[in-house]
């Protein structure tokens, strides 16, 4: 157990960087980014408008229903979970594409492989690496960012004589946000570990450019399949590649889409319903999807196709 913990500490340590610096500057830039359309547009409004638009504007906030602030600052908090959560899955997708392949490429697998490591520990290191810890990470910074946002809103309330606790932190529903944010996560690797798993075998196998195999090896037999049933069964065609592609990718990209049907004809989605607590129903009710446990079963085939590849290749 304890070198299962220092092989996940090394992941950690390596890639810090990505992990930990990347939410946080997202928190920053966001922040900035409020200070800026706030001087901006209180100047603005001087210059054209002699301050009466910012006057109206802190007379009528007063007035907001309580329960239309609550949706705002839901509406907020679930979308930037949207962009942490699709970053997220970026930053993974680079990690496990070059997690293999760089230890053979700079030649460290011969170090690692002299010391009492099993491949099997080293290749489910990396897997939890992108699953849990990764996860967990952003998790925290996603909360770093939204307290570092609701104070800087706290101040600019105050500037303009309004009480940010009964405006904000009275309608803010953290527990139900930050749970879905948190359990998105951990939907998310689950959809997307048969990318995960493909990602491990490519980074183990590819000579040289994962990203080729990873990438146009699916591409390509996803197109030739195409084609195939294009030409002999036109039943199947409106299924599509780039419908195929996108439902995959969206599902692992984003999970508060699971439960979500894509059919214009079937859509069911009503952004004054979700809540945090609605969008953790519609996610945990996506797991009764059957093409998750198919692609589950695909992904612990890749893993172990990763670990035995590696078991025999210590060099480009």
């Amino acid at each position: 157990m304890s070198t299962f913990k220092a092989l996940l500490q090394r992941e950690y340590w390596e890639h810090r960087g990505a992990f930990l610096k990347t939410p946080l500057i997202i928190g920053i830039v966001m922040g900035i980014t409020l200070l800026l359309i706030y001087f901006f547009t209180d100047r603005v409004d001087l210059v054209m408008n002699s301050g009466q638009l910012s006057e109206l504007g802190s007379k009528s906030l007063s007035a907001i229903d309580p329960k239309n602030i609550k949706l705002g600052l839901d509406a907020f908090m679930l979308f930037t979970a949207y962009i942490y959560h699709f970053i997220l899955f970026i930053i993974v997708f680079f990690f496990l594409l070059g997690s293999l392949y760089d230890d053979r490429k700079d030649g460290s697998i011969l170090f690692w492989k002299s010391l009492p490591v099993s491949d099997t520990q080293t290749v489910l290191s990396k897997l939890i690496t992108a699953t849990i810890v990764a996860p967990l990470i952003f998790t925290v910074g996603l909360i770093l960012s939204h307290i570092l946002i609701f104070m800087l809103l706290s101040g600019i309330l105050l500037l303009n004589g309004i009480n940010p606790f009964s405006f904000i932190w009275a309608n803010i529903n953290f527990i139900s946000n930050w749970g879905a944010f948190i359990i998105g996560c951990f939907i998310q690797s689950l959809w997307a570990l048969p990318i995960y798993g493909w990602l491990l075998f490519s980074s183990s196998f590819s000579k040289r450019r994962p990203f080729l195999l990873a990438i146009f090896a699916p591409l390509t037999v996803a197109f030739a399949w195409y084609w195939y049933v294009a030409f002999t069964n036109f039943d199947v065609i409106q299924a599509g590649l780039f419908k195929t592609i996108l439902f995959l990718f969206s599902k692992a990209a984003s999970p508060f889409t699971s439960g979500i049907s894509f059919s214009a004809d079937e859509i069911d989605f009503d952004p004054r319903d979700q809540s945090g607590l609605e969008v953790i129903y519609s996610m945990i009710n996506g797991l009764s999807n059957t093409s998750l446990y198919y692609g589950l079963i695909f992904a612990v085939i890749a893993v172990a196709v990763a670990i035995y590849v590696r078991r025999f290749r210590n060099t480009t």
